[in-house]
């Protein structure tokens, strides 16, 4: 594609004006896709509160990845936009890319995806984490760009509705099942190392300030939930003094959508049935409705199996996809799979997977 296509072109970070464009730019491009409700409500509660977001974004990582996004424009009208968060100091995750009908097929992808690469993560030394969908084209052009698959990240949800079965005799016997409380954070980074293969954590770096982040900055996700009606809830099970599970039940109320999350400890697989029973237990107890769902990784047929006899459908796949900084390239030369072939080990690193 010759210099010319993007003589009137701008790429710029997003502004409150540009929000409402974004929004049904989004809306028509990934309205398939399992969260998008929730981020065309998240984008439009964004633009409501932009006066009292964007000054927080300064103090919270959270907040700030509500503006990480980048508006491609011609003649002032947005054509396309590209949404990256900050998973930690040295790692940037693309969230979605996307341009409106008539400017797909032109190379426009390519041109900024490259861009960012070249300007950002490379001149930054970061490394680019993204999910595709397995029957996406998108693939082998990610590819080319340098990505490589590790792993697939399989969705699976089940509706919350009358009828719906959550045995409450196996989940009223789960052993130190309780709320999180405060003392408990700077114990969940340790139950991450021990539950996450060491592959992963590789790939995606977690930080123990996201087990255990400041008064200042829990306070600020509080607001930012608060704004996005949005409720958090987190569970752990302590056995013998050490927590050994992490349940975390994030719901989105406007939508009807509560996504959990799971970390277990290996020794513990076991409980897994278990507490995927009392997540739903609460949810229905609490008078909820609409959708529950989470995600997990392929490496373990024994989880996938738990969640089909739960009643919970896969309806939906993903490769993530890394490409390794420069000082990294060659020491992840050695971690990264050929496409196709699942990691063989034994969860979100962003977030939901487990």
């Amino acid at each position: 594609m010759s210099a010319n296509t993007f003589e009137h072109m701008t790429i710029e970070k997003v502004q409150r004006p540009d929000l409402a464009q974004l929004e049904q730019l989004f809306a028509s491009a990934f309205g398939e896709e399992i969260d998008a409700e929730q981020i065309r409500r998240r984008i439009h509660r964004t633009r409501q509160f932009y006066y009292i977001l964007h000054p927080l974004s300064k103090f919270s990582t959270w907040v700030k990845n509500h503006f990480t996004i980048y508006v491609v424009k011609i003649a002032g009208q947005v054509i396309g936009f590209i949404q990256l968060s900050s998973l930690n100091p040295t790692q940037l995750h693309v969230d979605y890319i996307a341009f409106s009908k008539q400017y797909r097929g032109l190379g426009l992808g390519t041109w900024v995806l490259t861009k960012l690469l070249n300007d950002v993560a490379d001149v930054n030394d970061y490394d680019v984490v993204l999910e595709v969908r397995v029957d996406n084209p998108a693939y082998s052009f990610y590819q080319r760009l340098g990505f490589g698959q590790v792993t697939q990240i399989l969705h699976y949800e089940k509706p919350l509705r009358s009828g719906c079965s959550w045995p409450e005799q196996q989940t009223e016997t789960i052993s130190g099942f309780r709320e999180l409380r405060g003392g408990d954070r700077a114990k969940l980074y340790r139950l991450y190392l021990e539950s996450v293969p060491l592959t992963l954590r590789r790939v995606i770096k977690r930080t123990y300030g996201e087990f255990n982040p400041s008064m200042m900055v829990r306070g600020l996700e509080w607001i930012k939930n608060n704004l996005m009606r949005k409720q958090q809830k987190d569970y752990v099970v302590e056995q013998q003094g050490k927590i050994v599970a992490l349940l975390t039940i994030n719901s989105y109320f406007k939508a009807n959508s509560h996504i959990f999350s799971l970390i277990l400890h290996p020794a513990h697989e076991q409980l897994r049935r278990a507490i995927i029973e009392k997540a739903g237990s609460i949810l229905m107890a609490n008078g909820c409705q609409g959708v529950i769902s989470t995600t997990i990784y392929s490496d373990d047929s024994a989880k996938q199996i738990t969640l089909a006899d739960l009643g919970f459908k896969n309806n939906l796949a993903y490769y993530l996809m890394f490409r390794p900084s420069a000082l990294r390239q060659k020491e992840l030369s050695r971690v990264l799979i050929p496409a196709g072939q699942p990691v063989l080990t034994g969860r979100k690193p962003l977030g939901n997977q487990n």
